[in-house]
């Protein structure tokens, strides 16, 4: 997608963002004409886009004349305070369940979430679902990091906690009404043939540090983890889902700590072109200029190969997040129209995926029809947002 082909509120929306994650004045020429509906759509696209609160502080820095309407306004307030409520809840809630695993040694790391908000401007303006966390030993020697994490499961049926059930990956419960993965694992390492080897490396640089939050303090995993971990994790939404929130992730990764991807991952060479995909990105609409290092990521190919190579993935990328190819809802409602556009819209997402991760397609079409089969009823029901 080009930049000459944005909408007058997408280039709002950018340049809220670019002011809110670098705290500096907002640049004032994509707002002098801005109109009622220019900001109404603005405002739908920030909270679609996960970044509604991290857009507000920009409007505060805009002149009054230039704020949206007041109804507007007031209403977007309003969303923003409930959502620095939602924060200062899960705040509490993790300080609250570390401090309670820990009396059981279990150590707990907090995955992305509020631990990585600390590196935002204003941490309670990066939004977030669930609270991810890593459970281990803190004394081997009387539990093995296995038997901790399992531990934590079982004391699931503490009160205030109600268990829900275990995926490979990660199990899930609800702590005070607030939703929790306790991760076995940090990626799909059954789906994505890299996952394997990020995975190992992730447990190799956990090395967790403690940070503070605005209630209590908790356990944050090192800056070279979360570097591998945001960026896999962003990628692993490419052709489902990826926002301007997960380039906002990135956009702070690449501001604290530089492009440091570990050498293993160095070899993976689709991945490389989705990291370095996304860093264009953030050069080029959210103001951060890391260097690129296209010779690393495409050792077999000329620099400017790598480059184009690199622009064009861009380009589609930065298209699925601002407009993509196939809705969540599907725009059809016969039930033969409703299969046709899945079925296109998997092959389609399919190919996205496979050009940051090696992952078979008869894998992702298997899945599909187990869960189908599960819930034939899903067949032909349309989504819903």
């Amino acid at each position: 997608m080009k930049a000459s082909m944005m909408t007058p509120s997408e280039e709002m929306l950018l340049a809220m963002l670019r002011s809110s994650l670098h705290e500096r004045d907002v640049e004032l020429e994509y707002f002098q004409k801005a109109t009622e509906k220019d900001w109404k759509e603005c405002q739908r696209m920030a909270v679609a886009q996960g970044v509604m609160a991290l857009a507000w502080d920009a409007v505060l820095r805009l002149p009054k004349h230039l704020q949206p309407p007041l109804n507007l306004k007031l209403t977007w307030a309003m969303a923003v305070e409930r959502y620095e409520e939602r924060y200062l809840r899960y705040c509490k809630a993790i300080s609250e369940l570390s401090a309670f695993y820990a009396e059981h040694g279990i150590r707990t790391i907090q995955l992305k979430g509020v631990g990585f908000s600390t590196l935002y401007p204003n941490p309670s303006h990066r939004e977030g679902g669930d609270i991810d966390i890593y459970t281990y030993s803190a004394n081997q020697s009387q539990l093995s990091d296995a038997q901790a994490n399992r531990l934590a499961d079982t004391l699931m049926g503490h009160p205030g906690i109600d268990a829900e059930g275990v995926y490979y990956k990660h199990s899930n419960f609800h702590y005070k009404g607030i939703p929790i993965e306790n991760h076995k694992c940090f990626l799909n390492i059954k789906e994505i043939k890299e996952a394997a080897t990020a995975n190992e490396v992730l447990l190799r640089e956990l090395n967790p540090e403690k940070a503070t939050l605005a209630e209590g303090e908790i356990l944050v995993p090192s800056a070279t983890f979360n570097t591998l971990f945001i960026a896999f994790h962003s990628l692993q939404h490419y052709g489902s889902g990826l926002s301007l929130h997960h380039l906002c992730d990135w956009a702070m990764i690449l501001k604290h700590y530089g492009l440091n991807i570990p050498k293993e991952m160095m070899q993976c060479k689709r991945f490389m072109r989705g990291v370095q995909a996304m860093t264009l990105l953030c050069q080029r609409y959210l103001g951060v200029s890391p260097a690129m290092n296209a010779d690393e990521a495409s050792s077999n190919a000329s620099k400017a190969q790598a480059q184009r190579a690199i622009e064009a993935m861009s380009e589609v990328m930065f298209s699925e997040m601002m407009h993509p190819c196939y809705q969540v809802v599907e725009p059809v409602s016969s039930k033969i129209g409703i299969v046709v556009y899945k079925t296109k819209r998997l092959f389609y997402t399919h190919r996205l995926m496979r050009s940051v991760f090696h992952k078979s397609l008869f894998r992702r079409v298997w899945d599909s029809v187990i869960i189908h089969l599960r819930n034939p009823k899903s067949i032909f029901a349309r989504n819903e947002k």
